[in-house]
């Protein structure tokens, strides 16, 4: 069997929750990888660090670049790489996407060569790829067998595959725009998901990847009976972030699932926090929205 993944960016969380993206929603779905934009020109995808940290121990990361025609490809390449060079842990290729943005160049294909060059000089000897479509790599990119050394990760959801030359197969496969997102950790009703060419087991092989954590979707712990004026709450809210501080700027420790009841030991004001233990803190209310409420 195909190991399975998705991928993710900005669009697929909602400024206005304090959540965001679960990987364990996703390996619960049976997901073992995770594209991450990380980058677009010349700055950062706004929830790449949240994202690229959460699935560190769920997920293997596969990093990518959404390539424009206005900044130098060499200044992109750069901006990419210093944004991942402090943890490569269980990385997939690094991979540029190279699609319809804007008018496309007539020579477009020089500006990924570029990126792709100065990439190497970065990060070798870390695996590199390129995200294309079929019908927007036959008439900007190129047959010569150079861009063979770059796993194809391959845009078509029509379903029947066709591989654009020079390359003999795929690597990775996006082949839908429609998966569930609720249901696969994302705030967006949809989401794209992805095939590796192999088993779970042949891709951590190939790429060399270390063992994660094992990590299983630990369902809700039997509640024991407790005295009359302990405070329990449930859980409204998917995947409900536990912070370390009562903030949503502090650090995400742990997630919460939908209806999950809790011991509250105290509420915080004014911004409305459940104390769950030492340094965890969950959201009751944020600008009128409720996370949970008394059971």
């Amino acid at each position: 069997m195909n190991a399975k993944g998705v991928d993710i960016s900005v669009w697929q969380d909602k400024n206005s929750t304090p959540q965001m993206f679960d990987p364990r929603k996703a390996r619960a779905k049976g997901a073992s990888f995770v594209g991450i934009k990380i980058s677009q020109a010349n700055w950062a995808d706004p929830d790449y660090a949240m994202n690229w940290s959460n699935c560190r121990p769920v997920l293997y990361r596969m990093p990518y670049h959404f390539m424009t025609w206005d900044i130098s490809p060499r200044r992109q390449a750069e901006v990419f790489w210093s944004l991942l060079e402090r943890d490569t842990f269980g990385l997939l290729p690094l991979t540029c996407d190279f699609e319809w943005w804007s008018t496309v160049p007539t020579r477009a294909m020089d500006l990924l060569y570029a990126f792709m060059e100065r990439l190497k000089d970065l990060a070798s000897p870390l695996p590199m790829g390129i995200y294309t479509a079929k019908t927007f790599w036959d008439p900007n990119g190129s047959r010569d067998d150079y861009w063979k050394q770059y796993f194809l990760w391959l845009c078509d959801i029509t379903g029947a595959v066709e591989v654009p030359r020079p390359w003999d197969k795929w690597s990775f496969h996006q082949y839908t725009f429609k998966l569930p997102g609720l249901e696969w950790g994302a705030e967006s009703l949809d989401l794209d998901g992805d095939y590796y060419n192999g088993t779970l087991e042949e891709m951590i092989a190939r790429f060399n990847l270390p063992e994660l954590d094992g990590l299983v979707v630990t369902p809700p712990a039997i509640q024991q009976p407790e005295p009359a004026a302990v405070l329990r709450m449930k859980v409204l809210s998917n995947g409900l972030r536990v912070r370390e501080a009562p903030s949503i700027d502090a650090l995400v420790v742990d997630y919460l699932s939908q209806a999950q009841v809790v011991t509250v030991q105290e509420i915080v004001h004014p911004e409305t926090w459940a104390k769950l233990g030492d340094r965890r803190y969950a959201a009751i209310e944020i600008d009128g929205k409720k996370y949970m409420e008394t059971v």
